[in-house]
C-alpha cells in the first residue's frame, strides 16, 4: 500500500445507516406525512398549517405537502451556542462535538449514604441542591437537568422550584422540563430574571426546553403551546418523541425511526412556521417494549442503534442532535449498571449526538443514583481519550529515539517520554496499583470509591454563588410567580 506523505490523524467514528438508508428513511417518513398525516390537538397550529399548504381533515388531521416539511428542515439554524449563568459560551451544538448532562424528573433517589431497601426513596428540595452542586463540580457533566421531583413541596409549583434552584446552585447551562405553558412561561421569566432581561436570554441562550410529541402520531395542544413560545423567544428546544416499539411504534428499528422523525418533524413545522430561523433540537427516545417484563429498555442494544441512527439523521438534516448515555436499567449501581452505562457513553461518543442527557437514570428512568453520575463522569473522561484517536506524525514515529536506544534498549528516561507520558488518560476513580497498595489504602471497591466521592463533593463543594442582584431578581419573580 502506497503511504500519503501527510499527516494522518483519525479520530474512532461509528456510522449504523449508509447514505441509502438515510435517504429511504427519509423518504418513508415523507411518506407517512403525506398519506397517514399527523393529528394536531392545538386550534392555532390546524390555522397556521392550513394557511401554510397543509391539508387538514377530520377536523384536526394534518397531511403534510413535502414542499413544507423541507422548508422547515431549510430555515432551521445548523448550530446552537449555549452559555452559562454567566452569558460565556459554555457549549457549541453543531457537527459531532458531544456534550453531556443528567436526566429530569425521576421520582425516586438512590441515597448514597445508606444501603438495604430503604435506599431508595422520594427526592426531596435538599436532594436537588446536592444533585446540581455534584453536577457542577464534575468536569465532564456539561449541562444540568432537573433530576429528580421534590416530594416536599406543593405539585403545582414542583417545575418553578426545580428551576429556581438549578439557577441558583450552578453555572452549567440549563435543559429544563414543564407540565404547561403557564409553567414553561414561568421558567422562560426566572431565567430572564437571572440572564438581566428576555433579550440578553435569547442571546445567551442558557436555557433549553425538553418536550415530545404523544406517540403514535399526535401533537398534544400542551407539547404545541410550549413549541409555540419557545420559538417565540427565539429559545432553544427539543421535541423529542419517546415511542415504544411494540407498543407505541412499530415493533421494527426502521418503522419505529421512521415514525419518530415523522413526529418530530411535523413538530418542526409548526415551530418554523411560527419563527422562521428559531433553533430547535432533533432527537428522539425510541426505546422497545420488553415482552416479558413490559418495561422500557435503557440498557439494550437496540436503543444504542436508534440513538445512533437518530443523531445520524439529525446531522443528515443539518441540525444539531439530541442523544441518551449513562443510563441503566439496573435498580442499583451495581455491575449491570456499570455495563450499561460504559456501552450508552461509547455509542454516544462514536456517533456523535450533540447534548447527551439522562446520566444518572436507573431502573428504566425512576430513580437517580448520584454514584451513577459520578461513574459516567469518569467513563466520558475515559471515552474522550479513545476520540483521540492515534496521531501520526514524524514526531510521534519517534524513529530517531527507537534508534538510539536500539534492540534491547528502553525508554524510561528518554526526553521524549518526560514529555509525553501525560498525554494518557490516568483514571481518578479506577484502580490501577497493585494488590499490596490497594490493600494498605483499604481495599475499597470502585462502589465505595464512587459512595466517598459523592459525598466529599456534596460536603465541600460550594458553586459560584448568583450575584445579589440576580438572586434578589430570581426570587421576587418567584414570589410573584406564587402570588
Amino acid at each position: 500500500m502506497k503511504a500519503a506523505n501527510t499527516v494522518s490523524f483519525q479520530s474512532p467514528q461509528f456510522a449504523v445507516l449508509s447514505d441509502h438508508q438515510l435517504e429511504r428513511l427519509h423518504q418513508g417518513t415523507l411518506e407517512v406525512l403525506r398519506r397517514t398525516g399527523v393529528r394536531f390537538h392545538h386550534r392555532e397550529a390546524l390555522q397556521m398549517l392550513k394557511h401554510a399548504g397543509g391539508f387538514v381533515s377530520e377536523g384536526n388531521l394534518v397531511k403534510f405537502p413535502a414542499r413544507l416539511v423541507e422548508e422547515a428542515i431549510a430555515s432551521v439554524p445548523e448550530r446552537i451556542v449555549m452559555c452559562n449563568r454567566n452569558g460565556e459560551p459554555a457549549i457549541y451544538l453543531e457537527g459531532e462535538k458531544v456534550y453531556f448532562g443528567t436526566g429530569s424528573d425521576c421520582l425516586n433517589l438512590l441515597e448514597p449514604q445508606s444501603s438495604g431497601p430503604d435506599r431508595c426513596r422520594r427526592f426531596t428540595q435538599d436532594d436537588l441542591v446536592n444533585g446540581y452542586r455534584l453536577c457542577d463540580a464534575l468536569p465532564e457533566i456539561d449541562f444540568v437537568m432537573s433530576i429528580g421531583i421534590p416530594s416536599d413541596v406543593d405539585p403545582d409549583t414542583s417545575y418553578d422550584v426545580q428551576m429556581a434552584l438549578m439557577l441558583e446552585h450552578t453555572t452549567k447551562p440549563i435543559v429544563f422540563v414543564t407540565n404547561d405553558v403557564s409553567s414553561c412561561r414561568r421558567a422562560i421569566d426566572m431565567a430572564a430574571a437571572v440572564a438581566g432581561d428576555h433579550r440578553a436570554l435569547a442571546e445567551q441562550q442558557h436555557i433549553l426546553l425538553y418536550s415530545e410529541p404523544s406517540s403514535p402520531l399526535q401533537q398534544s395542544e400542551t407539547a404545541v403551546d410550549k413549541l409555540l413560545l419557545m420559538a417565540e423567544h427565539e429559545l432553544p428546544v427539543v421535541h423529542s418523541p419517546g415511542p415504544l416499539m411494540g407498543g407505541t411504534a412499530p415493533i421494527t428499528l426502521a418503522g419505529g425511526l421512521v415514525m419518530s422523525v415523522a413526529e418530530i418533524l411535523s413538530g418542526l413545522v409548526v415551530h418554523q412556521l411560527m419563527s422562521p430561523g428559531a433553533p430547535f433540537v432533533f432527537g428522539a427516545g425510541l426505546h422497545h417494549m420488553d415482552m416479558k417484563s413490559a418495561q422500557i429498555c435503557y440498557g439494550g442494544p437496540e436503543f444504542q442503534l436508534t440513538k445512533a441512527a437518530v443523531a445520524q439523521m439529525g446531522r443528515w438534516y443539518g441540525m444539531p442532535t439530541w442523544g441518551y448515555a449513562g443510563c441503566s436499567d439496573a435498580k442499583t449501581m451495581d455491575e449491570q449498571a456499570a455495563a450499561e452505562a460504559m456501552q450508552s457513553v461509547l455509542m454516544a461518543t462514536l456517533t456523535g449526538a450533540n447534548l447527551i442527557h439522562d446520566v444518572g437514570y436507573m431502573e428504566s428512568g425512576l430513580s437517580t443514583s448520584y454514584e451513577m453520575i459520578v461513574l459516567t463522569d469518569e467513563l466520558i473522561a475515559m471515552t474522550k481519550s479513545l476520540m483521540n484517536g492515534i496521531e501520526v506524525t514524524e514526531e510521534t514515529l519517534m524513529l530517531e529515539e527507537l534508534h538510539e536506544a536500539g534492540p534491547g534498549g528502553h525508554f524510561l528516561n528518554t526526553e521524549a517520554t518526560m514529555a509525553h507520558f501525560r498525554d494518557f488518560w490516568y483514571p481518578d476513580l479506577f484502580s490501577r496499583e497493585i494488590r499490596e497498595t490497594w490493600e494498605e489504602q483499604g481495599a475499597h471497591a470502585l462502589g465505595d470509591r464512587l459512595t466517598e466521592k459523592v459525598r466529599t463533593i456534596i460536603a465541600e463543594h460550594c458553586p459560584e454563588p448568583l450575584e445579589e442582584s440576580k438572586k434578589a431578581n430570581l426570587e421576587a419573580t418567584l414570589q410573584g410567580l406564587k402570588s
